[in-house]
């Protein structure tokens, strides 16, 4: 099977242009920087050594955007390559502070051709790859070029093992190619060691996202919305699941008998499809706005707000006072929470459903800085409890701190990297 992919990948280049062509007539690539995914395009090569450092997408990219600061500054004499795949990741990234030597490219596809091209222009000395984004070729392509190649904040379930059978060799093969697998937790130790990773190459660098992250705050929307948020109780609900979106509005309902000046502000996962969101929230309340771009801005009177952009994300946890992480609630179509931790280090309590699962988020339920919820009820009578400033103050605090505490996580994974970097071996 590897060997039919191999010569797949060899052919597809003609497949892969079209696909993005198409892709970027309909929006959803950008229009000119599709081109990078092909091995065109990019940037001028800066002098010197180049590391590169990958993620996927958007939740991906926003958890990596502290520590790619702190890479940049400990490797301050070398360029930082990042790259992502997705055009969302791309619009949140470019409205981000970072270090002068860290230059964001798409990645390219796995095709033969796009990535000899890649490699051959931006000639990496270590190729960082986040998470799971796993691809076979462009593993084997790296490696035939002797780059240290390392896999960092991985984790796998039960779940993510099995999908993964049905391609046991092909994703096996893929794994052998990295020097050293960093993973989240210890759990998914056993789930590497069965697609045959040797326990040498394991190790345990917790999750990335408990150490915070680096969101874009938009100063002057901040000012503009905290005149028209007077006196007002602002309560976010982000990345949210479409189906979770009837159960925090009858909450919101529930809760603006007791709260008058309670409003909601709705981030759903796809913005995309708003005009579903906003027809559900107009049987909640007449008032509602919905932000599509930078010039939406609601009316005093709003009650719903929906926030259909990407990479505001931290503007409006700065606005708010209590913060639902959606994909939680304990529901059939939902796998696992979203991040708390950008909410918490922006200064908000956090709420969140049973099906916060991923590594580091059981501690915040744990120090009590965020509280779990499983309906509408209790969700309502978390929002009464936590709308008092006093009773949030504390748990906002040990929240920070937590965070704060985190970013060891980080700090010792460049430890790790500056080791990895200095024993590399020379190409030949």
């Amino acid at each position: 099977m590897l060997e039919i992919y191999k010569l797949f990948c060899s052919v597809n280049y003609p497949l892969w242009w079209l696909i993005l062509r198409i892709r970027s007539l309909i929006g959803k690539e950008h229009k000119k920087r599709y081109v990078e995914k092909l091995g065109h395009g990019f940037k001028e090569r800066p002098v010197g050594d180049i590391i590169w450092v990958h993620a996927l997408g958007l939740g991906e990219t926003l958890s990596l955007v502290f520590f790619l600061n702190k890479l940049s500054q400990t490797f301050k004499d070398k360029t930082i390559l990042f790259t992502t795949s997705t055009f969302n990741s791309y619009i949140a990234f470019a409205k981000l502070t970072v270090n002068k030597n860290i230059i964001h490219q798409f990645a390219p596809v796995d095709s033969q051709i796009a990535l000899r091209r890649f490699l051959y222009f931006w000639n990496p000395r270590m190729v960082l790859i986040s998470e799971l984004d796993l691809w076979p070729l462009r593993s084997m392509e790296v490696k035939k070029l002797e780059i240290p190649l390392v896999l960092f904040n991985s984790r796998m379930n039960e779940k993510k093992k099995n999908d993964r059978r049905i391609i046991y060799n092909i994703f096996k093969r893929t794994l052998s190619e990295f020097d050293h697998i960093f993973l989240q937790d210890e759990e998914s130790v056993k789930y590497f060691k069965y697609f045959g990773v040797s326990e040498n190459k394991l190790s345990i660098c917790g999750p990335f996202k408990s150490a915070g992250t680096d969101l874009y705050v938009d100063k002057a929307i901040k000012k503009r919305m905290k005149n028209i948020f007077s006196n007002k109780i602002v309560w976010i609900a982000a990345s949210l699941h479409s189906d979770e979106e009837i159960e925090i509005l009858e909450s919101f309902k529930l809760t603006k008998e007791k709260l008058p000046n309670l409003t909601l502000v709705m981030v759903p996962r796809s913005p995309e499809f708003f005009q579903i969101t906003k027809k559900r929230c107009l049987k909640y309340s007449k008032k509602v706005s919905v932000r599509r771009s930078e010039n939406d801005f609601p009316e005093r009177d709003t009650e719903i707000l929906i926030v259909a952009t990407i990479g505001e994300l931290g503007t409006w946890y700065k606005l708010a006072s209590i913060a639902f992480i959606g994909n939680s609630l304990d529901l059939k179509s939902i796998k696992t929470g979203k991040n708390p931790f950008e909410a918490v280090q922006s200064g908000c309590f956090v709420i969140h459903g049973p099906k916060m699962l991923e590594p580091g988020f059981s501690i915040l339920k744990e120090l009590g800085v965020a509280e779990e919820v499983s309906n509408k009820f209790e969700i309502s009578g978390a929002l009464v409890k936590y709308a008092s400033p006093e009773i949030r103050k504390s748990k906002i605090i040990h929240g920070k701190k937590l965070i704060l505490n985190n970013k060891k996580l980080i700090y010792q994974f460049i430890d790790e990297l500056k080791l990895i970097y200095k024993k590399r071996e020379p190409k030949t």
